[in-house]
């Protein structure tokens, strides 16, 4: 019978490679949060949805830059024991990611009239900066994955501390003291990604000095190119939205939807962290014999924690954004119709986490050919969900977060019925179910009762974890023994 001591420490060693991958996340995307009252008060609605459609497109232009060799890092990368062999597996990949991204670049700056019109409506040339990140970013990420590999998290916080730093004293100088709106908004990302590239240098002048493996590069694609249509999907499911609200609307209504979309990134943190300490962890863990009884549990904190913060996000976030601090309004009056999709984001988010979860099959099995199918499944569910929604019974911009949260969930109940059949692990559905009762029984008591104060949401949010425990659903001696050891050490 499988250690429950040997899980408890699998499941400490991972929430601690979490929260410090959350930290660096928290970094990331906290300039979100702190830069988001700069663009909504400076900038239009129109302006700030057209911002929401380039970094969109980069998005999906991403993955045409990556083209599967992050995955493919990762699988042969993190088994691999030769440190040889490991020198020769990052400076194939890196070596590839250089010559791809700079043929790329470079077709992208010849088309960027017939794509600005395409994305923007208009050449207005900030295609041009936006390309310039890409091609940054795409030099960046393998010496920044490499810290994730071999789980060095501080690394990585450092890194990204160092852009987020930057990024932001260059948008309150360029956005907020020069007015340069859109194109101040690029150049600070331009200034930053250089500067994430410098600070992960040392990783690639240690690891960039071997030759470039061909059988090995046909092996990495072989496994990293069946990603990429799942990959795409997926960025058409979290990115496309702006697309098709500009297909129906307009500018405006993208920047409206897409400064509430951004509140509910926390939950988006979660995920990230989750998923950038996930990957390494279960392949790590794989071979014990306990391993899936980790996994299992591991689905369960991370539900656990994802329902408390959707009762504080969609509950008490609302009104906090909305109320004046210093004469500054997080959300000005011309974005607040949006507040209503925050609900349908974090859910959404919730089951993209659960997603992340249980794709340990599909790694371990090396059945990534499933991965198209599934995340096409969530795709096909997003887009006509959109364009039924919008298009027939001509719903406003909620259409977009019901969509993307329908899409989520489709992709979710899809991989768990795939993966059953050829790597079942037993989850606790019953703890699973009662979490999802108390989380939508708190979250719809104003509702029922039509109180809506504060101080009300705010003790029904507070009710949340002496519930579980009534329920007995929190295991108190991995949880607590977890949270005291991440408090602890850190």
């Amino acid at each position: 019978m499988p250690s429950m001591s040997n899980v408890g420490t699998n499941i400490k060693r991972m929430s601690k490679h979490t929260a410090v991958y959350g930290m660096g996340n928290i970094l990331n995307r906290a300039i979100t949060f702190l830069l988001l009252p700069l663009y909504t008060n400076i900038l239009t609605t129109a302006d700030y949805g057209v911002l929401n459609l380039i970094y969109p497109f980069l998005g999906l232009m991403n993955v045409a830059f990556m083209y599967g060799m992050d995955s493919a890092f990762m699988r042969f990368f993190i088994p691999e024991k030769d440190e040889k062999r490991r020198l020769e597996i990052f400076s194939t990949v890196y070596l590839s990611i250089l010559a791809t991204t700079a043929l790329l670049t470079g077709l992208l700056y010849l088309f960027e009239p017939l794509l600005a019109r395409a994305v923007l409506g208009n050449d207005s040339h900030l295609l041009y900066l936006a390309f310039v990140i890409l091609a940054l970013d795409g030099l960046s990420f393998l010496p920044v994955l490499y810290y994730r590999s071999i789980n060095k998290p501080v690394n990585y916080v450092a890194i990204v501390f160092g852009e987020v730093i930057l990024n932001l004293a260059l948008n309150i100088l360029f956005v907020a003291f020069f007015r340069w709106g859109i194109r101040g908004v690029l150049l600070a990302n331009i200034f930053s990604s250089a500067a994430k590239l410098v600070l992960s240098s040392p990783a690639l002048f240690h690891n960039l000095k071997t030759l470039f493996r061909m059988p090995l590069w046909k092996d990495l694609l072989k496994f990293g190119l069946p990603t990429v249509p799942a990959v795409l999907f997926a960025n058409i499911i979290a990115l496309g939205d702006k697309f098709i609200l500009r297909y129906f609307f307009d500018e405006s209504t993208v920047g409206i939807y897409a400064a509430s979309y951004k509140i509910a990134i926390i939950m988006a943190l979660l995920v990230t962290a989750f998923r950038f300490a996930w990957h390494p962890f279960f392949l790590s863990i794989s071979d014990q014999p306990d391993a899936k009884q980790t996994y299992s549990k591991i689905l369960t904190l991370f539900v656990m924690v994802a329902s408390f913060l959707f009762l504080m996000v969609a509950m008490l976030a609302p009104p906090i954004l909305t109320t004046p601090f210093f004469g500054v309004t997080i959300i000005p009056i011309t974005y607040q119709a949006g507040l209503k999709v925050i609900p349908w984001i974090l859910i959404a988010n919730i089951f993209q986490g659960i997603y992340v979860n249980l794709v340990v099959g599909i790694y371990l099995e090396k059945k990534t050919h499933l991965s198209p199918l599934l995340t096409g499944i969530g795709m096909i569910v997003n887009l006509g969900t959109n364009f039924l929604l919008l298009g027939v019974f001509k719903m406003d911009f909620t259409a977009a977060g019901i969509a993307t949260m329908l899409a989520y969930l489709a992709q979710t109940i899809a991989i768990f019925l795939v993966t059953r059949r050829f790597y079942p692990i037993r989850y606790e559905y019953e703890k699973l179910l009662l979490i999802a009762l108390i989380t939508a029984a708190l979250y719809l008591t104003p509702m029922v009762t039509g109180l809506h104060q504060f101080w009300f949401m705010t003790i029904l949010v507070l009710l949340y974890f002496p519930l579980l425990f009534r329920f007995n659903i929190i295991d108190r001696e991995v949880a607590v023994a977890m949270v005291k050891r991440v408090f602890k050490r850190g």
